[in-house]
């Protein structure tokens, strides 16, 4: 139908165009002053055509002056949303420290007990803590103050010692959902919670990029986990299950170096702050997310790793049959004796193909054969079982032993730190060079400032 409308008008312009050419021809040029003056109604319909034509005028400016505003506008508010990211406040972090029917805690620091913000009590430099909790509320001393009690500090020294640790920011006590105890929870701004964890998950002593790297991982990390905990009445926990926080004692100058020169850098994928999953070694190569626990993310893949001393060395296991076949049966995997294993070679650095391995060289399954029966079980399980370093492991059967030789330490996912210290040994500027470990382990990712 497109096509003979087209070809229709064509047709007409054609035919209109040559009649024009024709009529221009027949009149010369000087001549065209002399034409005949138009005719009333010729007149009349010129009369009328010209106020259509320049209300069209007027009306194709005016659009033509609302897009360019519009335009504007657009402008204006996507400006408007890239400040409010760079120019966002410093955030706050809650970690989970520890919780008990009785806690003990000492202010190193003159200190105020606050209560929906306002002050209950005042504590003197060097008065321990002696807290419970009586029904709901939270006592300190025996005095009941509130259901919700914040230890807040005079000063922004540390102020606070709990768990052979100095800890920075306030201190939140609140009624343990899970029990009748009490949660201590330490309250502070997320570059001095960096200060702690840097050098409790790194070596202070290693490349400054590697530092760096370090610093905007656990920075996205703890962004991107916040709330985790909500249910137990804080973010993140001081510990593995989140990453390793050993407060104020734990800061170097090394490392703080490390998290002043990134501050409020976070590595994001598509705008967003990313899962920034690390781990100690990935073994020679890192491993796909959802060969881990099943988590499908696009930055998350297998990369290999710059090997260096540490990065290449093995690790080994040894057990007897007796206690391989035991450690199985108290796992509810009563096969009997280990009689043998079914697994694929592993070769270090390369890219697997056998379907019972990852492509980079994690176990997916292994049958493990006994007198009474045989069992499947996945790299994860047995990592659980026998506490084996990494699941990219080989099994030998030498006599009445099993000989457990692997490599890497941790899960396997995104930055390996090990291989994040050899990359900034060998290729480190101390400078900028920590972004693109960043964008090696974290694939199509890059470091945003989200504040100043």
């Amino acid at each position: 139908m497109k096509k003979k409308i087209i070809s229709a008008c064509l047709a007409a312009c054609f035919s209109l165009s040559i009649g024009a050419v024709i009529s221009a021809e027949t009149i010369p040029i000087r001549q065209k002053e002399t034409l005949a003056s138009p005719s009333a109604k010729q007149m009349k319909a010129a009369s009328q055509k010209q106020p259509e034509k320049e209300k069209a005028k007027k009306k194709k400016e005016a659009k033509k002056i609302k897009d360019k505003k519009n335009k504007k506008e657009n402008k204006k508010e996507e400006n408007k949303d890239e400040a409010s990211v760079s120019q966002m406040d410093e955030p706050w972090i809650e970690v989970g420290l520890t919780s008990g029917m009785r806690l003990s805690l000492t202010g190193l620091e003159a200190c105020r007990g606050t209560v929906d913000g306002k002050t209950v009590s005042t504590y003197r430099k060097g008065e321990e803590f002696s807290i419970a909790r009586a029904g709901q509320m939270i006592s300190i001393n025996g005095k009941k103050l509130g259901t919700a009690v914040y230890l807040e500090p005079v000063q922004t020294e540390p102020s606070f010692a709990v768990k052979g640790n100095r800890y920075r920011g306030k201190m939140k006590l609140i009624p343990s959902p899970w029990n009748e105890g009490v949660v201590l929870v330490n309250v502070v701004p997320m570059e001095e919670y960096l200060r702690g964890v840097v050098p409790s998950e790194s070596i202070p002593t290693w490349k400054i990029d590697a530092l760096k790297a370090q610093a905007v991982a656990a920075r996205t990390y703890a962004l991107y986990h916040r709330n985790s905990y909500r249910a137990s009445g804080y973010d993140v926990t001081d510990d593995v299950e989140s990453q390793v926080y050993k407060g104020a004692g734990a800061e170097t100058k090394a490392t703080d170096e490390a998290v002043r020169e990134t501050r409020g850098e976070v590595i994001t994928y598509e705008g967003k702050a990313i899962d920034a999953l690390f781990h100690a070694d990935g073994g020679g190569y890192t491993e796909y997310g959802e060969n881990v626990w099943g988590i499908s993310k696009p930055y998350l893949q297998g990369v290999p790793e710059e090997l260096s001393l540490q990065t290449k060395k093995p690790w080994t296991v040894t057990l007897t049959r007796d206690a391989f076949s035991k450690k199985l049966s108290a796992s509810g995997y009563g096969i009997g004796k280990i009689q043998n294993i079914k697994l694929s070679n592993l070769q270090f650095g390369k890219v697997h193909y056998a379907g019972d391995r990852t492509p980079a060289g994690r176990v997916k399954k292994l049958i493990c054969r006994g007198s009474n029966g045989w069992v499947s079980l996945s790299g994860v399980t047995m990592r659980k079982i026998f506490g084996l370093r990494s699941a990219m492991f080989d099994i030998l059967f030498k006599g009445d032993q099993l000989i457990i030789t692997g490599y890497g330490y941790g899960h396997g996912l995104g930055l390996s730190q090990w291989g994040a210290e050899a990359m900034a040994e060998k290729h480190g500027d101390g400078k900028n060079y920590y972004k693109e470990i960043l964008a090696h382990y974290y694939q199509g990712t890059k470091v945003e400032k989200w504040y100043q």
